[in-house]
């Protein structure tokens, strides 16, 4: 029994540092832009401006990547000189007045990335740069299926696949803008590993933060 416990202990542990490697290979982050960071930064427009041109300054290289599905791997794209650079308009706020959006995982993962280094975790990470139509999506309401990954055996930490356990971004390699951090407005709502749901929230942008996934959907219910 000692020795069962002790072989499923050890296998644990090989999957947690796998995908400990595997997030800092190819997990996406980013500026989480919502109410407390701009309480947090003071709330000024100007400051936060000055910090995307900081944050443009600390990238490793001139190279633009994108996802490949077939390879499960970041691919050179083009040059930066030749690619305009996008950055999420923090300026436009949620109308509450207009209907959730319904929003399709291939918009999400139309993106594509530059490498940086990020002194946090002592490792380079893909910065996203966020397409027109994502850019459109930032705090504004939307609803989006899924399927939900739990990340501790309470289940109070969560996150949104498009994939199901097997083949998302931590044991099948998936699209790192394929996984969404997911917040209940019900703190006390449990879901199982692979329950597939509809959900209603409000989507926020990441830029640099790496404890966050590339999105965020804060006050998620289903819906």
């Amino acid at each position: 029994m000692k020795r069962n416990l002790v072989i499923i202990i050890v296998a644990i542990l090989i999957i947690l540092l796998f995908a400990q490697d595997n997030i800092r290979d190819q997990f996406g982050f980013g500026r989480e832009a919502d109410e407390e960071t701009s309480s947090s930064e003071g709330g000024d427009s100007e400051e936060l401006s000055t910090n995307r041109i900081l944050l443009r300054d600390s990238f490793i290289n001139e190279t633009i990547y994108r996802w490949d599905e077939t390879m499960l791997n970041m691919v050179v794209v083009e040059d930066i000189k030749d690619f305009p650079i996008q950055l999420a308009n923090y300026t436009d706020t949620q109308n509450s007045l207009s209907k959730p959006i319904e929003v399709d995982w291939n918009v999400l993962m139309d993106i594509k990335y530059r490498l940086k280094y990020i002194d946090e975790i002592g490792a380079e990470m893909y910065s996203p740069i966020f397409s027109e139509a994502v850019e459109a999506l930032h705090e504004k309401e939307i609803i989006i299926e899924g399927f939900v990954i739990p990340f501790d055996e309470e289940g109070e930490i969560l996150s949104l696949s498009m994939n199901p356990f097997a083949s998302c971004f931590f044991c099948g390699k998936a699209s790192p803008a394929s996984i969404i951090s997911m917040y209940l407005k019900d703190k006390g709502k449990r879901y199982k590993m692979d329950d597939f749901k509809r959900f209603r929230g409000t989507l926020f942008l990441n830029f640099d933060d790496p404890n966050e996934f590339y999105y965020i959907l804060r006050d998620a219910e289903e819906g």
